[in-house]
């Protein structure tokens, strides 16, 4: 069964998917990997063989380069083909719901929602991850953690690493923890309970805010929140486009969140830009703080408000 769903087109820089491919395999496994050149065996099904490796996919990365959009047969793009495989992959991982992670090497920008076909128009939605071969470590270092809370089955290198002197650690551990307890006295004889289900459905769901950003630009977000055991997941939109969440968490009444765009000007390089959410879940109203920092220009801190979406329906 593979965790990793590779999606990338052959026609645009295929090395550097089969160096993605050996990055991930290294920190995840090879087995949990799955890229159709190395993985359809002679005289196997392609259809059915990419059906069942998606189906168990816990997360597809879609690797974007300069010529995957472009690239056309017979004056055809080939996006704009129903039966393209490239597309059939990307909108059977849109439509199960899983984590569809666009990764964009060689240079390539994220395409215009306008630009793809609306079958798979979603994925400009989606918070892209850049690969350069300047930063490729650290850049496949960040994917790697990107990645991690969504394969729970999986164990990445470092993991699977400490291994080898798990047993006596937690020997070890378990005779410290014994001896604390003896002379420590106990504040409680059992674990937090999980989040109620009350408390859940306070903050999961769709919302949104009109936020006006320091340098005048005003723009309505929307905010999707899924909450399990204290960890926030979902998106949060900058500039209208829907991005991942990470490091979310709710507590007390208190949410936060982090969240990663690109920004450059002129003809600098692109730069990482980093936007941590707080807010404050009081009488309905979400009151955010957000704060954004590493990009090309400093930001001051932006207050807003978020409620919950309301479908208004006609007559």
């Amino acid at each position: 069964m593979s965790g990793l769903f590779i999606s990338y087109r052959r026609e645009d820089q295929p090395g550097y998917s089969g160096r993605l491919a050996d990055a991930m395999g290294a920190a995840f496994g090879a087995d949990n990997v799955f890229r159709d050149i190395e993985d359809i065996h002679p005289g196997e099904d392609f259809v059915i063989a990419l059906n069942n490796q998606l189906r168990c996919a816990d997360v597809m990365l879609v690797v974007i380069g300069p010529a995957w959009l472009t690239t056309s047969r017979n004056g055809i793009r080939r996006l704009d083909e129903p039966e393209d495989f490239v597309r059939r992959e990307i909108q059977a991982g849109l439509e199960s719901g899983k984590p569809v992670l666009p990764v964009l090497i060689g240079g390539a920008a994220m395409p215009a929602e306008q630009s793809l076909p609306v079958a798979i128009g979603a994925l400009a939605r989606r918070q892209a991850i850049i690969l350069s071969d300047a930063g490729w470590t650290a850049d496949v270092a960040r994917l790697v953690n990107i990645v991690s809370p969504f394969l729970p089955a999986r164990q990445s290198v470092f993991a699977r690493f400490g291994r080898a002197w798990s047993v006596a650690g937690i020997l070890l551990v378990a005779m410290l923890f014994l001896g604390l307890k003896a002379c420590w006295p106990d504040s409680s004889t059992t674990p937090p309970p999980p989040v109620s289900a009350e408390i859940a459905d306070k903050l999961s769901g769709r919302w949104t805010g009109q936020v006006k950003y320091d340098w005048g630009d005003e723009h309505e977000e929307i905010f999707e929140f899924a909450l399990e055991n204290m960890e926030v997941h979902g998106t949060a939109s900058y500039l209208l486009l829907a991005r991942t969440i990470e490091q979310g968490q709710f507590h007390d009444g208190r949410l936060s969140f982090i969240t990663h765009t690109q920004e450059s000007w002129a003809d600098d390089s692109p730069r990482e830009l980093t936007h941590r959410y707080r807010a404050t879940l009081k009488s309905g109203e979400l009151r955010f703080v957000l704060e954004s920092s590493d990009g090309q220009s400093p930001h001051s801190p932006v207050e807003f408000v978020a409620r919950r979406f309301e479908i208004t329906r006609g007559h």
